[in-house]
């Protein structure tokens, strides 16, 4: 009987495991299929079937790049725009969540609360043209600012603060830490941050993730090509030579390596941060 259920257990664990590396496969294949094209002729990318291995027309598809637009000024202007607004927006997210979850008898408690679920109900198109008109106002258009300021007060990142700090850590940890002495920030500082780590890793890379694939903001506040970021650059690339597919696919690549490094740097801390709640 138990050397059944343990062959039972087996033959499950090897369909589960051929199962993820096929759908392993699934994912990983058009960001490979994309490194192919980046290195092949136009004739090439476009016969049938297509081609499955590298080819040796990289460089000149890095020289089309560049008869665009300098390959690394977009991936610079992202990066100038997706680190202070990661920083902030998480900074300011882990505080507002930190005080919604330790001062739940504050007057106006339940009404800022509300509102701050409410706001994850409006997509920001709606908001739109009020936006612009408001940055045109401030003389912000053109600059960074509006990508990175307004962002930083987001109802999404308050309220999976509030959560994650309100699942991971007990009450009694703000009561001992006021019979030693530390009081609001400090409790914030030396008791909480180091428990919410996770936490803060996962919006963190939810963040820069969004910040880098964001399309509609930049396009409509930034005019000047020499700031676009890479989906702007992407979009000129594309219009430009609209048939140079290997050039788009290569420029694509480019603009995923910040990307994956920094995936790869906190994926261990993402992926706890998305478990805590179930293994609490």
């Amino acid at each position: 009987m138990i050397r059944s259920l343990i062959n039972r257990e087996k033959r499950f664990n090897l369909v589960v495991t051929l199962a993820l590396v096929l759908l392993s496969i699934v994912f990983i294949l058009p960001i490979y299929w994309t490194a192919v094209f980046a290195t092949r002729t136009i004739g090439e990318v476009f016969q049938f079937p297509p081609p499955l291995w590298f080819g040796d027309n990289l460089v000149q598809n890095y020289k089309n790049i560049e008869a665009v637009f300098p390959p690394f000024r977009p991936i610079i202007n992202s990066l100038i725009v997706a680190i202070p607004k990661t920083v902030g927006l998480v900074l300011v997210s882990a505080l507002a969540g930190y005080g919604l979850s330790r001062y739940t008898r504050a007057p106006g408690h339940k009404t800022v609360l509300v509102v701050t679920f409410a706001t994850l109900f409006f997509p920001p198109s709606l908001a739109l043209i009020p936006f612009f008109l408001q940055m045109n106002a401030i003389g912000w258009l053109n600059t960074y600012w509006p990508l990175i300021l307004p962002a930083l007060a987001s109802g999404f990142g308050v309220v999976w603060m509030y959560t994650y700090i309100g699942s991971t850590v007990p009450r009694e940890l703000y009561e001992a830490s006021e019979m030693d002495g530390a009081k609001g920030l400090a409790t914030f500082v030396f008791v909480v941050l180091p428990i919410i780590r996770p936490g803060l890793a996962a919006l963190a890379v939810w963040t820069l993730i969004s910040t880098w694939n964001d399309f509609q903001i930049p396009l409509v506040v930034i005019s000047d090509g020499t700031k676009f970021t890479v989906p702007l650059a992407l979009t000129t690339l594309s219009t430009t030579h609209y048939s140079d597919m290997p050039a788009v696919m290569l420029a694509t690549l480019m603009g995923l390596v910040p990307v994956f490094i920094l995936f790869a740097l906190l994926s261990r801390q993402f992926i706890a941060g998305l478990t805590a709640g179930s293994v609490k």
